[in-house]
């Protein structure tokens, strides 16, 4: 994992590389180059972990210097691919999957794109064509970004905003109108085929041992060791597990705890499972004093505001891990791939509904009680107004913006507001579920990815995604949603074939992902915090929020009746966590970086 820039057209590009680069020393601090030639530069910060020689460096080129390129992430079917490639004749100079990425285009251009089993974002220079291009991986894992200004004939990419920010050297930017619409709405921006196969539940159980372990061993691909991240939930045990059963020495899991218990204690699950597993643990210890302290750095790490206020966990986690290794697994991706969210449940409720009130009956029997809250939600949404048919969490509606924005944002909004995305999705999916599967990896996990990647290149981390392997994506496909939600149970097939695995008490344990105090916190110690942020004479939510509404909106969630109930409280959180990440980039945008963000006309 590193961070590539580039820039094409200007008689300074390679200059603009090198500001690109000092932006991203974080993603690599193993190495930098830079290649250049007149009107082109490509640039790159190493995180050395696959060839750790002076033969990984980047950008790398072919030997006759015709081809060159600059490559983020790992390509983890890269031995076949070389082996395939040295049997027509490519002569390798090193021993980094990077180099796969020239071999394989020059036999089978274009069409190696998707020749590519990994996480990867990479810049391809082909200069006999005189043509760059710019690749990524199927889901976006690993995000890349451009910048063209076509009145200059400059196009810049890099791995982060910040990095053009730097390139493009304009002291003043605009905010997208409609970007900042589809954040208020769904704390993300918005931006397949598929087969059912007619197998058993047996066969679908066995199939997804055989594929994870495989893919598990793909991503343990490394020269340096490799850690797990671990919690109480099946996604992150399971790729624990299997990467204890594969490699030699035991992988360090890393896990964070929080100084309340209940609901917002993960570490006792993530001790259970190291324990059976054997695997040693750290566990780091996150305060409120550090949210004070660290949501800034959260903020600037991002690039931008992001959702979910897991962010902060994460990030603190990740500075911790990032001290002892180079290389974690995570979990992500397993529930939007094998219905492991509430609602996926939707859809089997809508076919149920179709066929028989007995099969229905016997569906809801299965539910837990923990699900019915978010269960209740979106069967309220569905039957509400145009932006809460989605499937999708709704921070503030469209008539909530309405009436919260100051006149010139509600109507520069208002005039480029679209949904189409989503829209497209509800259009092509021939079943809800597949509207819902849709929406969940081509929406919600894409912002989650890029979430994951920033907070963990901010402390040179890299972070790999198991359950996101290709061909664990195709088997996901090729499974019908009966068979995902098996007997009632969310993603049942992960947890049969966790059952031989795991021990039996973390069977018994909800589902939490991960959930952050933050409520308590800025109930309690943090209380003059939000105010201060929300509602102070120098907060720059006054450029777009109107002052009553802002106030309101402080005070009301600090007295709110629903700071007792965990479950009605989220929705009302994250829109804090929304507000106060806007008022942090719009702050840092001046005061770190030196630009003024206005709304676009």
């Amino acid at each position: 994992m590193c961070g590539i820039c580039g820039c094409a057209g200007p008689a300074d590009s390679a200059a603009r590389v090198k500001a690109m680069l000092g932006r991203m020393t974080h993603r690599g601090p193993d190495d930098e180059g830079l290649w250049s030639s007149p009107g082109l530069a490509l640039g790159h910060r190493r995180l050395a972990i696959v060839d750790l020689s002076p033969g990984g460096h980047q950008p790398m080129t072919t030997a006759d210097g015709s081809l060159v390129a600059v490559v983020n992430g790992e390509i983890y079917n890269y031995p076949a691919l070389r082996a395939a490639l040295e049997e027509h004749g490519a002569r390798f100079r090193s021993n980094s999957d990077s180099e796969v990425v020239l071999h394989a285009y020059r036999r089978d251009g274009v069409g190696s794109f998707s020749e590519l089993n990994g996480m990867f974002a990479y810049g391809l220079w082909d200069g006999a064509a005189q043509k760059l291009f710019l690749v990524r991986d199927r889901l976006g894992i690993k995000p890349v970004y451009y910048w063209h200004d076509p009145e200059r004939s400059i196009f810049c990419f890099a791995s982060e905003i910040k990095a053009l920010l730097a390139a493009a050297g304009q002291r003043r930017w605009q905010i997208d109108a409609q970007g900042l619409g589809q954040y208020l709405t769904y704390q993300n921006t918005l931006h397949d085929r598929t087969l059912f196969a007619q197998i058993s539940f047996e066969d679908a159980v066995e199939r997804f041992r055989k594929t994870f372990s495989e893919s598990v061993g793909r991503h343990l691909m490394s020269d340096v060791p490799v850690a797990c991240y671990l919690s109480s939930g099946f996604d992150s045990t399971m790729v624990t597990s299997e990467a204890a059963r594969s490699l030699a020495e035991r992988p360090k899991a890393f896990t964070g705890h929080f100084d309340r218990k209940g609901w917002y204690d993960e570490a006792r699950g993530a001790r259970l499972v190291a324990a059976h597993l054997d695997v040693p643990i750290r566990e780091i210890a996150i305060t409120a004093d550090d949210f004070e302290r660290q949501f800034d750095m959260v903020i600037r790490a991002l690039d931008e505001p992001r959702m979910g206020m897991g962010a902060f966990s994460q990030f603190m986690v990740a500075k911790a891990t990032a001290g002892e290794r180079k290389v974690i697994l995570t979990g992500h991706g397993g529930d939007e791939l094998f219905s492991g969210y509430p609602v996926f449940k939707m859809a089997l409720f809508e076919k149920r509904l179709r066929e028989s009130a007995s099969k229905l009956v016997a569906e809801l029997r299965s539910l837990r009680a923990s699900e019915l809250p978010h269960l209740a939600y979106f069967a309220m949404q569905s039957a509400a107004s145009a932006e809460r048919r989605f499937f999708l969490p709704v921070l503030f509606s469209f008539a909530q913006q309405n009436a919260a924005l100051q006149p010139g944002v509600q109507e520069a909004i208002a005039a480029s507001r679209s949904i189409e995305p989503l829209q497209a999705i509800a259009g092509e999916a021939r079943s809800a579920y597949e509207r819902i599967l849709l929406t969940y990896l081509k929406v919600y996990l894409p912002g989650l990815l890029v979430v994951e990647d920033k907070i963990s290149m901010a402390h040179s981390l890299e972070a790999r995604t198991p359950f996101l392997d290709n061909e664990m994506v195709e088997l996901s496909l090729a499974i019908p949603d009966e068979m995902k939600l098996f007997d009632g149970e969310l993603k049942a097939i992960v947890k049969w074939a966790a059952r031989d695995v795991l021990p039996r008490e973390l069977f018994a344990m909800p589902k939490r992902g991960f959930p952050t105090p933050l409520a308590a916190w800025l109930r309690g110690r943090l209380e003059d915090w939000p105010r201060q942020r929300l509602c102070g004479g120098d907060s720059r939510l006054l450029r777009i929020f109107r002052p009553e509404f802002l106030r309101n909106a402080a005070e009301s969630y600090l007295r709110s009746w629903r700071r007792n109930v965990r479950q009605l409280d989220e929705i009302a959180t994250h829109r804090m966590w929304m507000l106060l990440s806007l008022e942090s980039w719009l702050r840092q945008s001046e005061e770190v970086y030196g630009v003024t963000l206005e709304l676009a006309a």
